[in-house]
């Protein structure tokens, strides 16, 4: 098994655990403040190195940071580091580990000691695993609510939750007992300095949030987005928004939904996608608002029942809604095929209007007035047919000639021995 504490907040690159040096260059075989020994080197990225330590004088095994020297005197960096400590210590919950003791070494670097974990960090545990049970990822999510929801009541946001950050260790014979680590970029409330810019992007992009992918000023629910991401990845094996480049991610938290969890795995139960999907809403006030609600919503999954939600109709959202393409919804094309039948039942009555009041043609009016004689009755078809046709005859108006054709030009024929010639045309 492996030992140690993982998670650096610029990103770099971290050992596995299984992986642990024991011949690293630096504080190897010396002895901190005359009471922590340093045995081994656990892990390292471009900000600091964390060593296993003894405790002299106590026989315990620990964990201490450093920050690089480089590092100690950029004041940005430094103060972040010192936050790191300051928010952890802070909080006091089981679930996030403990930070002992904070000092300087002689050359100048700063260091804090936390308390040494043994076991894996999330990442290592979801490439083991490929795809978790749900019932597995059900137990570290419910954990995970109970140590940010600590946090957020003590006004503290992570900022950087990622699989990286959430470790996997035993105690009291409990597999998976979770601690979260690495508060290095954490916003802790009503400080009088600011160590971030309006526009800074900060965190990890595949676990960001789209208020914080936009550089915008962050509250708890950027934790709850990743939270989401993060029960996403460990039942389907995939995180919701992938992409070539940083942009690329971050442009798909900002316009793209993710796929349903359903799709990727059929077996993840609907309740549990419906809990994951409203995480991961672009809006932060159609999520959950607060880690408790989703620890409650997990217990009622796990016992059986439908996870409650919270209500998002009375709440005013906190940003302004992403662009999306005109979409033809169903409602629309609805409406549409009904208009186009109230059009065609109008014309439909117009026209049969017209034809009710249409004159009757003259045949048959005179055939309907023809009396009712029985002299007549008694006539044979042919008589009667020649009454109708004579009556048709004297109540019809008078014909028109037709028109005479144009005169034209004629020569008269030369004249002959004998008397005039009468021209027809005149």
């Amino acid at each position: 098994m492996s030992m140690g504490t993982s998670g650096f907040d610029d990103g770099g690159a971290n050992k596995p655990h299984s992986e642990v040096s024991r011949a690293a260059p630096g504080l190897i075989g010396q002895t901190i403040d005359e009471r922590y020994r340093v045995d081994a080197l656990l892990g390292e990225g471009g900000m600091g190195l964390v060593y296993r330590v003894m405790h002299t004088r106590l026989n315990k095994p620990l964990a201490i940071k450093v920050l690089r020297l480089e590092n100690t005197r950029d004041e940005e960096v430094l103060a972040r580091f010192r936050r790191e400590a300051e928010s952890a210590s802070a909080i006091g919950n089981q679930h996030i580990v403990d930070i002992n003791d904070f000092g300087v070494l002689r050359d100048g670097s700063t260091y804090f000691v936390m308390e040494c974990l043994e076991g894996m960090d999330l990442i290592e545990a979801m490439d083991l695993a490929e795809r978790m049970p749900e019932d597995r990822a059900l137990r570290i999510a419910t954990q995970i609510c109970k140590a940010l929801g600590a946090a957020h009541d003590a006004g503290i946001v992570h900022r950087d939750l990622k699989p990286e950050n959430v470790f996997l260790t035993k105690r009291d014979e409990t597999p998976d007992f979770v601690k979260v680590l690495d508060f290095g970029i954490a916003k802790v409330a009503n400080r009088p300095t600011r160590l971030t810019r309006k526009g800074e992007v900060l965190g990890t992009p595949h676990y960001m949030s789209p208020e914080q992918c936009e550089g915008e000023d962050v509250d708890h629910r950027t934790d709850i987005y990743a939270l989401g991401v993060l029960l996403y990845e460990m039942l389907t094996g995939h995180v919701p928004h992938d992409a070539d480049t940083m942009m690329g991610i971050l442009t798909k938290h900002l316009y793209e939904d993710p796929i349903p969890p359903k799709i990727r795995v059929p077996q993840v139960s609907q309740e549990l996608e419906e809990l994951i999907m409203r995480c991961l809403e672009k809006h932060p006030a159609q999520r959950y608002q607060t880690m408790r609600e989703i620890e409650l919503d997990l217990a009622r999954i796990q016992s059986g029942q439908r996870p409650v939600g919270t209500d998002t109709v009375t709440l005013t959202p906190t940003r302004a809604p992403a662009p999306q393409p005109p979409r033809v919804g169903a409602l629309y094309l609805g409406g549409l095929a009904a208009a186009l039948l109230l059009l065609a039942g109008s014309l439909a009555i117009t026209a049969f209007k017209d034809r009710s009041q249409a004159p009757e043609p003259a045949s048959l009016t005179a055939a309907a007035e023809v009396p009712e004689d029985p002299a007549e009755a008694e006539m044979p078809e042919r008589e009667v047919s020649s009454t109708v046709r004579d009556a048709e005859a004297a109540s019809a108006p008078p014909r028109r000639k037709p028109a005479r054709r144009k005169q034209t030009a004629r020569s008269k024929p030369p004249p002959r021995g004998t008397s005039t010639i009468l021209d027809p045309w005149n």
